[in-house]
């Protein structure tokens, strides 16, 4: 199961809350940053050549949500940038 639950706007990014199922029986809600979503829909534009269609971004969410459940991260890493606050990057 994928449902999307909310749209919402954090800090000024959209934001896509999902409940979906894993393989052991529990059932989260995960969040998507719009903007990576974006990238990956991007990237598929590239390589069809040609417009997506809604059954192009669920295919695309159904294969993001299957790489978490194999316990894969499938996207970006996140970086603390509040830790380099005040940090000389060039030491």
């Amino acid at each position: 199961m994928i449902k999307l639950k909310q749209v919402l706007t954090v800090f000024g990014k959209g934001v896509l809350v999902f409940e979906t199922d894993f393989p052991d029986g529990t059932v989260k809600n995960v969040q998507i940053d719009v903007s990576e979503l974006e990238d990956r829909l991007k990237q598929l534009r590239q390589l069809l050549g040609r417009d997506l269609t809604t059954d192009d971004l669920r295919d695309v969410l159904k294969t993001l949500f299957n790489q978490m459940r194999q316990g894969q991260t499938p996207f970006q890493q996140k970086f603390d940038y509040t830790a380099l606050i005040g940090v000389d990057l060039e030491q």
